[in-house]
């Protein structure tokens, strides 16, 4: 048996086959899929992170329903798009590009829910070496070696996983995926912007915001998002 055909037989995938999938186009298909295990994932992350250090069980979603983190999600598409090809350039400059590169998207996302919801979902003023308190040093490292791990390693294993999917399942999960996505983020998305209009008094006109009123009050958003920090309140 050949060593493909005893890759196949067990279902796993040699390096070779990662590398040759890793090199192949990238196509909205992928790229979706890529999105969505890494926005799946990056939340288990976050909660399996926030027990051990802070010993607590939260929620660290960014939707109201379903576990899926859109930072870490967005953040492996843009890792791709940036990053694709260079698998074999020096390691320092994948990790330099890399910390760059997130550090810029973290300081925007955190600008973006400060103009958007008036509020913000992570805080690190108290961190030495951070930039109002949007991104820091240490995390600007993290984003970097992140980028290796992911052009060297994780990539190529996900398409090779992804190449693997029949195509018509593939398809049909991606489908019900982006629908289920879309949905919740527009409703995650109109709860918080309502809940700052709470905040700054403005009252409910017309069905939509009244809906939300009563099905989405503060106390519900605040335990949804545990670590949300309301920028009157932290002092912002």
């Amino acid at each position: 048996m050949t060593r493909e055909a005893a890759g196949e037989a067990s279902g796993a995938w040699s390096r070779e086959e990662a590398r040759e999938a890793a090199a192949r186009p990238l196509t909205l298909y992928r790229i979706f899929w890529l999105f969505l295990i890494a926005g799946v994932v990056g939340d288990l992350v976050e909660v399996v992170f926030w027990l051990i250090t802070r010993g607590e069980l939260i929620s660290r979603s960014s939707l109201l329903y379903g576990p899926f983190s859109l930072v870490w999600g967005a953040g492996a598409v843009l890792l791709t798009l940036a990053l694709h090809g260079m698998e074999d350039r020096g390691a320092v400059r994948i990790v330099v590009t890399g910390a760059v590169l997130g550090g810029a998207y973290e300081y925007i996302c955190s600008w973006l829910q400060e103009i958007l919801f008036g509020a913000c979902f992570w805080d690190y003023r108290h961190l030495p070496f951070n930039l109002n308190g949007r991104i820091n040093l240490v995390f600007c490292l993290f984003w970097g070696l992140a980028a290796l791990v992911w052009v060297r390693l994780l990539f190529p294993a996900l398409c090779a996983f992804i190449d693997r999917i029949p195509r018509r399942m593939g398809r049909r999960i991606v489908q019900v995926s982006a629908l289920f996505l879309a949905c919740s983020t527009v409703l995650s998305a109109a709860a918080l912007c309502r809940m700052d209009q709470r905040r700054r008094a403005v009252p409910a006109a017309g069905v939509v915001t009244v809906f939300l009123d009563e099905c989405y009050p503060d106390s519900l958003l605040r335990n949804r998002y545990p670590n949300m920090g309301i920028l009157d309140e932290i002092g912002w």
